[in-house]
């Protein structure tokens, strides 16, 4: 085979495979109107940094115009997720929340671990999902440990409960049952009421995360103050479904955008535990270990500006 038939013939397997990622990335950006594209959305940055690697090797193919047209869309794509990896703020100083996000796992055995590590991180908020008559039992001392506690119904065996050591706000407390929605108002430790959210998701298409996380939205945007969300959202930082509910209560995701689930890996993270704080919050978030679950935990401590 001579050269040139070579040369033309990876040059169409390079603008091809170009152009499939192209069309990856922008129908991941279509998931507010097709709840496709959020599913799709997981895959934007392995998208875009592949488009660097092809805009490189189109260059030096010579197709400079769609080189450029590559480069331009893998800057786009790793553009809208910059801010979700960006660190967060230095240590708050002072009077800060206290904030220890995690989904249980429902399954049946002793998490004694666990259960202490929330304990011991003397977390004046815990938003939990997955919370069942197991992990209830098997952690007892968590659950006794925190004088206030809600709990709402949304899959059999796997509710979503806020546990706090906070003043609550009378009758604030409100649960959409089978939505995955539970909410509380609670007096921050500078005297700021603030309303505090635990979220759990399903999957996104096929599944019906598009419709759910417009109605949790839409409960959302009726809350007056300062909004905490945290919670499973079975969705990266970036995704419409985040995006919507970020939106309602004019919050933003808080932290590095870093694996929280067993299944997800350095090729193929899944950043779907998120933390949507009041824009100028500062503070910091560390992640906690699997301890039995198939989620990892996040403890944020925060002030909100």
């Amino acid at each position: 085979m001579q050269v040139s038939t070579k040369r033309r013939i990876g040059r169409t397997l390079t603008i091809g495979c170009a152009s499939v990622l192209m069309a990856l990335v922008f129908i991941g950006f279509t998931g507010q109107i097709f709840a496709v594209g959020d599913s799709i959305a997981l895959l934007r940055p392995q998208a875009g940094i592949l488009l660097v690697l092809y805009s490189a090797l189109l260059l030096y193919l010579r197709a400079r115009y769609l080189a450029l047209t590559t480069f331009a869309v893998a800057a786009m794509a790793l553009g809208s997720i910059a801010t979700s990896y960006a660190a967060p703020s230095a240590d708050c100083n002072g009077t800060c929340l206290t904030l220890y996000q995690k989904n249980l796992m429902s399954k049946a055995w002793p998490r004694y671990s666990l259960a202490d590590d929330i304990v011991a991180s003397d977390a004046q908020v815990v938003t939990l999902q997955e919370v069942s008559s197991h992990n209830q039992k098997y952690m007892s001392n968590l659950f006794e440990h925190y004088p206030s506690k809600t709990v709402c119904g949304f899959r059999p065996e796997q509710s979503v409960a806020i546990l706090t050591t906070l003043p609550i706000v009378e009758n604030s407390e409100f649960c959409l049952k089978g939505s995955g929605l539970v909410g509380i108002q609670v007096e921050a430790p500078d005297g700021t009421l603030v309303w505090i959210v635990s979220i759990h998701l399903n999957w996104p298409f096929p599944y019906d995360q598009a419709q759910q996380s417009q109605v949790i939205a839409d409960r959302i945007a009726d809350l007056d103050g300062p909004v905490l969300i945290a919670g499973d959202f079975n969705m990266v930082p970036w995704g419409a479904s985040v995006q919507r509910i970020a939106a309602a209560a004019d919050n933003q995701s808080f932290g590095t955008a870093l694996n929280t689930h067993h299944l997800g890996s350095w090729k193929l993270p899944l950043p779907i535990d998120n933390l949507l704080f009041p824009k100028g919050t500062i503070g910091t978030v560390e992640l906690r270990p699997f301890m039995g679950s198939d989620h990892l935990g996040k403890l944020a401590r925060i002030r909100i500006e």
